[in-house]
């Protein structure tokens, strides 16, 4: 039931570093 939550979560916290460092 919290799968598609706890796999955005995952989603997210894994993309966000590469996010922060096309940052200029």
């Amino acid at each position: 039931q919290f799968l598609p939550l706890t796999l955005a979560l995952c989603l997210l916290y894994t993309t966000t570093p590469f996010a922060l460092m096309a940052l200029p």
